[in-house]
């Protein structure tokens, strides 16, 4: 299962470089990456939650992490609205949504979700 790590940072230069520079140090890739600059968050998905984990916290940086599940879709038009209609419809929310893997036919997505278990039956994951 994929980790969304939210990173608490202060909106001032050089604080990304101190997360991904922490992340760079103990071997730790990152997948995918999202800012929020008024909110004050670096959203990160890695290669290794574990070892992201222990170098948040080895660093003293805030953070929070959730699950994320993986949807494999069609690399073509509507694949995204489909799998995110089928979920509102079921009255399953989106809370983040991020493209982690593509090649020439296929989108890995990975999706914050209101309920898991829920989404991971209408998603067949």
């Amino acid at each position: 299962m994929e980790k969304e790590f939210s990173v608490k940072l202060a909106n001032r230069p050089g604080e990304l470089a101190r997360v991904t520079e922490v992340l760079q140090k103990n071997g730790v890739n990152i997948r995918t990456i999202a800012t929020e600059p008024h909110a004050e968050v670096v959203r990160i998905v890695t290669s290794d939650p574990e070892k992201t984990r222990q170098s948040l916290t080895g660093s003293n940086m805030q953070f929070s992490e959730r699950n994320l599940l993986v949807a494999k879709l069609e690399d073509r038009p509507g694949e995204l609205a489909r799998v995110s209609s089928a979920l509102a419809k079921e009255g399953i929310n989106i809370d983040a949504a991020y493209m982690i893997d593509k090649d020439s036919k296929h989108v890995h997505v990975a999706l914050a979700v209101s309920d898991e278990s829920k989404a991971r039956n209408i998603l067949k994951l």
